[in-house]
């Protein structure tokens, strides 16, 4: 196997054939020179997904998405570079040295191992530990079987403040890195540490791949803490653990998510666990927040939808309240999301102010907790009702007040990504009207004043935010970039050999782009060491910086389709002499606006030289 992990990279790919990789998520066909698929990163009604094993990537005509066999492991399990190249590693028979991962990928390991380590531990004092008689009991009286237990890979957390502070030290797991994944703290005055989770039935909370990146913790009822402790525990956000973005139960959930293009969201995490052991398992919950489009998106790209069929429906999310949630107002936090995405949002409630656990523990509960999902209410309609039940649609006040309210949550929906969103909204204008008795015309008319209104409060806010501009003698942008920029990043990435003469021509700092600028000097870079500044190269010099790489990959698949890139890149080094020039105008006509007596008569023959000849930058 090779040392160097560029070559290990190469070595991975090259036994992943894109066509095998897309095939085994995707249904594909063969389409000339290329196949076909329906793409899974939008809402595809025709095959639009490219296949191209000639050039082994992968491109949809429609949404833009392309890239490799790792890019497309990466955004169909929404892992990052390094577990997309071990699950394709793995598939091809390729073992991987933990000791060839760069410092990054090392260090995400040593995290990984670490939280493996504590979940064991913590299941250990449940399971098999007289520490853990009590909640086992708790869990018993909660009606959860050993399966799901074990399943959910519950654990205990012993009511000493330095129980698995003094385990981890007779394992040797470092303490830096318990600190860091938020199972331990230090003390005042560098007294040693302590547990952060203490007397708590602890909660795995696990990526799509099932592994452990974060705990959950629930005091026990009698514990001595539980008067000045808050009920449920959650590890802070680490480099392994986001909050707003983790789905509880996803890892165990997503297969029959897959199967019914449906996803019922709990609020807690026996509500999962009780759903699964009663065998309605496309069921999870949030982590105490909100449900929104970064949740859709993750659920979307985890759960391997039907390639049986062609016949993709839009994913339906069902939020699940007791009939106590005062106000629901996880429904207006989340509407915003179901006008802007492909989704359908419904709302579940359940009976008598249970929960869904306790619902489920009773003798029809099952049947009864199907039947709630069953005729969940469209969102929309939901919030509707619920403002007509408080406002009342008999006076004129009342009926302006509800549909103030739908609409702004309307113009607080992110801009319209697709066209199937923008029907959407068109069809919610449409119920809105004929449910208020109101002109459509009158709707969209104050639809548009309300965006336009939360338009100029964003603007005002972020001229507010925004730091004065610094004097500087260019400036360096993230924006959009100079053409001639991005068109000689296009070339280099297309064809490498070309890279020499650029490099003779055209310095990183004479682009105005900061990701360019970055890219531009990591290709010669890699050039300079001997290297074929290719993307394999460049993703490892770009480990850091994701979105770059992607942006390369997009570059580079510009380039391939553009003709004579040497003549090409002629023209863009003439170009960039002639930003050369104009630049130095610019700056020589401010200095000319101060100057006197020699100095500007100097000025003015350097003006007059950068208006001679173009210099053949060919």
């Amino acid at each position: 196997m090779p040392s160097d992990p560029v070559e290990l990279t190469r070595q991975i790919k090259a036994a992943s054939d894109i066509v095998a990789v897309v095939g085994s998520y995707l249904a594909v066909e063969p389409a000339g020179a290329v196949f076909k698929a329906l793409c899974p990163f939008h809402q595809d009604s025709r095959p639009s997904l490219d296949v191209d094993p000639k050039r082994q990537r992968y491109r949809c005509w429609a949404c833009g998405q392309h890239g490799d066999a790792f890019a497309f492991v990466q955004h169909m399990e929404k892992v990052g570079f390094v577990e997309a190249r071990a699950i394709l590693a793995e598939r091809a028979g390729i073992k991987l040295d933990a000791a060839e991962a760069s410092p990054h990928d090392q260090h995400r390991t040593r995290l990984l191992a670490a939280m493996r380590w504590a979940q064991a531990k913590y299941q250990h004092a449940l399971l098999d530990d007289p520490v853990g008689e009590a909640a086992r009991k708790y869990l018993g009286g909660r009606k959860l079987s050993g399966k799901t237990v074990r399943d959910f890979g519950l654990g205990f957390a012993p009511l000493a403040g330095d129980w698995l502070v003094r385990l981890a030290a007779a394992d040797r797991v470092p303490s830096d890195v318990l600190v860091e994944v938020g199972l331990t703290a230090p003390r005042q005055e560098n007294r040693g540490f302590y547990d952060r989770f203490r007397d708590r039935v602890v909660f795995p909370i696990r990526d799509v791949r099932g592994q452990t990146i974060a705990f959950g913790g629930r005091i026990m009822p009698e514990s001595p803490y539980a008067a000045r402790a808050p009920k449920y525990y959650n590890s802070a956000d680490t480099p392994l653990f986001k909050k707003s973005e983790v789905v509880f139960g996803l890892d165990l959930a997503r297969h029959e998510i897959a199967s019914t293009q449906t996803v019922a969201v709990v609020e807690g995490y026996t509500d999962v666990m009780m759903a699964h052991q009663c065998g309605i398992t496309n069921v999870v919950s949030t982590m105490g927040t909100a449900f929104g489009s970064g949740h859709v998106q993750k659920i979307l790209r985890a759960a391997r939808f039907d390639t049986h069929t062609r016949n993709k429906a839009v994913l339906k999310v069902v939020l699940v309240y007791d009939a106590d949630a005062g106000g629901f107002g996880g429904v207006d936090r989340s509407l915003p999301m179901f006008i802007a995405d492909d989704v359908e949002l419904a709302i579940a409630v359940l009976p008598d102010g249970l929960d869904p656990c306790d619902l489920l523990v009773r003798a029809d509960g099952v049947d009864t907790f199907r039947r709630v999902l069953a005729s969940a209410v469209d969102a929309l309609d939901f919030k509707l009702n619920t403002l007509l039940e408080r406002e009342g649609a008999t006076t004129v006040e009342g009926t302006r007040r509800v549909v103030e309210e739908v609409l702004d949550l309307m113009a607080s929906a992110p801009s319209l990504q697709s066209q199937a969103a923008q029907v959407k909204q068109e069809l919610i204008v449409t119920r809105l009207a004929h449910r208020l008795g109101l002109r459509q015309e009158t709707v969209w008319a104050r639809l548009g004043e309300l965006k336009a209104e939360r338009r100029r409060k964003e603007q005002q806010a972020a001229a507010k935010a925004a730091p004065a501009p610094a004097a500087a003698p260019r400036e360096a942008k993230a924006g959009p970039a100079v053409a001639a920029e991005r068109q000689l990043l296009e070339i280099v990435l297309a064809d490498p050999g070309l890279v020499p003469r650029a490099a003779d021509a055209v310095s990183p700092d004479a682009l105005t782009h900061t990701g360019l600028r970055r890219l531009l000097a990591e290709v010669y870079a890699a050039h300079a060491a001997g290297l074929v500044p290719d993307l394999d190269v460049l993703r490892e010099r770009l480990a850091d910086r994701p979105d770059l790489f992607e942006s390369a990959q997009k570059l580079q698949f510009v380039g391939q389709h553009m003709q004579d890139r040497d003549e090409w890149l002629g023209r863009i080094l003439g170009r960039f002499v002639e930003l050369g020039a104009e630049a130095e105008r610019k700056l020589v006509r401010e200095q000319l606006a101060s100057a006197t007596g020699d100095e500007a008569v100097e000025l003015l023959r350097r003006l007059q030289e950068t208006h001679g000849p173009r210099k053949n930058a060919g």
